[in-house]
C-alpha cells in the first residue's frame, strides 16, 4: 500500500487535488513498531502525524488504560500536533505490528507554505473531527484476537469453533478462525453462518501480524487456535492476541505471559464457554443482591426467575440477606431447592438456633449456633472454591469501617460476618477482623461487580425509604429489634443511591416488614419478588441480548 493510496482514503484530505497529495506523500517517511510498544506517550509535546500502513495501533489513556479508538490500515493520528505544538492529550500504543508513514510538523509547515489550500482543508476536518470526539462517550475495552489453546490429553471439551459459534451469537457479527500449523482442531462437520476458517498457508510471524492488520477489519473476532508446543509461529500469535485462553490444564509455558498479558485458564463446560463468550464480546452479567433482612426474601423470587427464564449470570454479589440467597444462587440451586428453603427458614428463629449472651455484652446473641446450624448447613459446608459461579460478600469491620469483600474461604464465615446486625448479634471475628452487617457500607453492591469485570448488571434491591419499608405499629413504642431495623432501614437508603448510576436493570420491591427476624409471611415476600422479576423481564432480556445482525 503507497503513502498516496491511503491518503486519498484519508477524510482529512478527501477534498484535495491529486497534485496536493503527491506532495504530501512525498515528505512521508516509515517506521516500524513491533507490538505493546509505544509510538508517543500522553503528555509528550507533538510534532509528527501517523498513517496506519499496516498493523493495528490504539489510541488509550496511559494511565487507566480506557482505550479510545483501535486504528488499522488507512487511518491516522496525531494530527493536530502538525498545527499546535501542544501536549499529546493520549498515547498510541501497537497491538498488532504495525507499518507507519510519518509527517513532521516541520515538513508539514513547509508544504504549507508552498500550497495554503492543503491547510485550509485540514481545518475544516480537524474541526469536525473535535466537536465529535468532545461527544464521544467512554469504551469499554475491546477484544478482537484471543489465541486459544485447547484442552490437552484428549479431553473432550469445546475448542475454537465451538468459541467463535459462542462469540458469533454475541456479536452478530462474522467471526474468523485461524488454526496455526500443528493445533488441534474440533470435530467439524459444517461451517456455520457468521463462522469463517482462514486461510494458514504459508504463514510465518511477519506475515501474520500483517494478515491480522487486515483481517481484524473484516472480522469482528478472530480465534487463533495454537498448538500445546510453543513454537516461533505460535509465540508470535500468542504475542499478538488481546487474551489467551486455556482450556482445561495449560501448558508449562503459559505461566511466563500471565505478568504481561490477559491469561485465563477454563474448564471447559458448556458454562464456561458461552461465560468465556460474554467476557470476551463485553457483556458479562452480574447480579448485585441488597441487604434489608426479612425483606430480602424477596431475592428468592428474582432468583427462581432467573432461573425459569435462563438468564445468565456470570458473577454474584450480595450483602446481608443478600449474601446468604445469593450464595444459594451461586452453588447452582434449583426452583425446588428456594421453594424448599422458603419453608425451612420459618425456622431460623427457633430457641434452639440461638446462643445468648448473658447479660448482654456486644450484642444480645453470640451467633455461633446461627452460623453453625443454620448458615453452614444451608450452604452444606462449601467454600467460594466450590461454587459454580464467582461470589463476592460484603461486611464491615465495626472497628474502621472499611468494607471487607469476601471472594475465597469459608463461605459460612463470610456469610455469618455479613449478616451480623449490631445489637442482635455479636460481630464475627474472621481473618483478624471484627465483622459486622455490611449494609452499613454498601447495602447494594453494584460497584463490586464493576470492579470484577461485569459489563451488565442486574439488582434486586428491597432497600426504600424508612417510612415504606417498616410495617409495624405506629402507635406503640417499638421494640428493640423494630429500633435496630429501622436504624438500619434508613441509613441504607442513604447509602444505597450511590450504586444506582453503576446498574442496568433495577428489581425494586415495594417490600416492608416489622423487623428484620419477620419471617411471619415468607411466601408472600417471596411471591412479591417473583411479580416485581417479571415485570422487569422485557427490561432484563434488553439489557442482554445481542445487537442486530450485522
Amino acid at each position: 500500500m503507497t503513502p498516496l493510496y491511503i491518503l486519498r482514503g484519508i477524510p482529512l484530505f478527501k477534498n484535495l487535488e491529486n497534485d496536493d497529495l503527491k506532495l504530501i506523500a512525498s515528505k512521508l517517511y516509515k517506521v516500524s513498531y513491533a507490538k505493546d510498544e509505544f509510538v508517543f506517550n500522553e503528555g509528550d509535546v507533538g510534532d509528527t502525524m501517523y498513517l496506519v500502513e499496516s498493523g493495528q495501533v490504539v489510541v488509550k489513556h496511559k494511565e487507566t488504560n480506557e482505550v479510545i479508538a483501535y486504528l488499522g490500515p488507512g487511518s491516522f493520528v496525531g494530527e493536530i500536533s502538525l498545527l499546535l505544538a501542544q501536549p499529546r492529550t493520549a498515547s498510541l500504543q501497537v497491538v498488532i505490528d504495525a507499518e507507519l508513514w510519518a509527517l513532521r510538523k516541520a515538513d508539514f509547515e513547509e508544504l504549507l507554505n508552498t500550497r495554503p489550500s492543503i491547510g485550509l482543508e485540514m481545518m475544516r476536518e480537524l474541526s469536525q473531527r473535535l466537536v465529535a470526539t468532545t461527544r464521544r462517550k467512554k469504551r469499554q475495552m475491546v477484544r478482537r484476537i484471543t489465541a486459544l489453546i485447547p484442552a490437552r490429553n484428549g479431553q473432550s471439551v469445546w475448542g475454537g469453533f465451538d468459541l467463535a459459534q459462542a462469540l458469533y451469537s454475541q456479536l452478530k457479527s462474522p467471526v474468523g478462525v485461524l488454526p496455526l500449523p500443528q493445533a488441534r482442531l474440533d470435530n467439524i462437520v459444517t461451517l456455520s453462518g457468521g463462522v469463517m476458517f482462514l486461510d494458514n498457508d504459508s504463514l510465518d510471524e511477519a506475515a501474520l501480524a500483517k494478515s491480522l492488520s487486515y483481517q481484524v477489519e473484516v472480522y469482528k473476532h478472530i480465534i487463533i487456535v495454537v498448538p500445546d508446543t510453543l513454537d516461533s509461529l505460535a509465540e508470535k500469535a500468542v504475542g499478538l492476541a488481546d487474551t489467551i485462553v486455556a482450556v482445561g490444564d495449560p501448558p508449562a509455558w503459559l505461566s511466563a505471559y500471565k505478568a504481561k498479558q490477559d491469561v485465563w485458564v477454563v474448564s471447559g463446560t458448556e458454562t464456561d464457554l458461552w461465560r468465556t463468550a460474554r467476557r470476551l464480546t463485553n457483556r458479562t452479567v452480574g447480579l448485585a443482591l441488597s441487604s434489608g433482612g426479612s425483606r430480602g426474601l424477596a431475592h428468592l423470587g428474582v432468583l427462581k426467575v432467573l432461573l425459569a427464564e435462563d438468564i445468565p449470570i456470570d458473577l454474584v454479589a450480595g450483602t446481608s440477606a443478600g449474601a446468604w440467597f445469593g450464595a444459594f444462587f451461586a452453588a447452582g440451586w434449583g426452583v425446588e431447592r428456594f421453594d424448599q428453603f422458603a419453608q425451612e427458614i420459618k425456622n431460623f428463629t427457633k430457641f434452639s438456633n440461638w446462643d445468648f449472651n448473658i447479660p448482654p455484652r456486644t450484642g444480645i446473641a453470640r451467633g455461633r449456633k446461627a452460623r453453625d446450624r443454620v448458615i453452614d448447613r444451608s450452604v452444606e459446608g462449601r467454600t467460594f472454591e466450590d461454587l459454580k459461579i464467582p461470589l463476592c460478600i460484603v461486611a464491615a469491620d465495626i472497628l474502621t469501617g472499611d468494607e471487607v469483600v469476601f471472594d475465597s474461604g469459608s463461605l459460612a464465615d463470610a456469610i455469618r460476618a455479613s449478616l451480623s446486625v449490631p445489637v442482635l448479634a455479636d460481630p464475627w471475628y474472621y481473618q483478624g477482623r471484627f465483622l459486622v452487617d455490611g449494609g452499613i457500607v454498601n447495602p447494594l453492591p453494584a460497584n463490586i461487580l464493576r470492579d470484577r469485570g461485569a459489563d451488565i448488571i442486574i439488582a434486586s434491591s428491597v432497600v426504600q425509604p424508612l417510612s415504606e419499608s417498616y410495617a409495624g405499629s405506629r402507635d406503640k413504642m417499638p421494640n428493640i429489634l423494630q429500633i435496630v431495623f429501622n436504624i438500619y432501614s434508613a441509613m441504607e437508603a442513604q447509602v444505597v443511591e450511590e450504586q444506582l448510576p453503576l446498574i442496568d436493570v433495577l428489581i425494586q420491591h415495594k417490600v416492608s416488614a416489622k423487623h428484620t427476624l419477620d419471617f411471619e409471611h415468607v411466601q408472600d415476600l417471596v411471591q412479591l419478588g417473583e411479580n416485581t422479576a417479571r415485570q422487569m423481564l422485557p427490561a432484563i432480556k434488553q439489557a442482554i441480548a445481542p445487537p442486530p445482525e450485522m
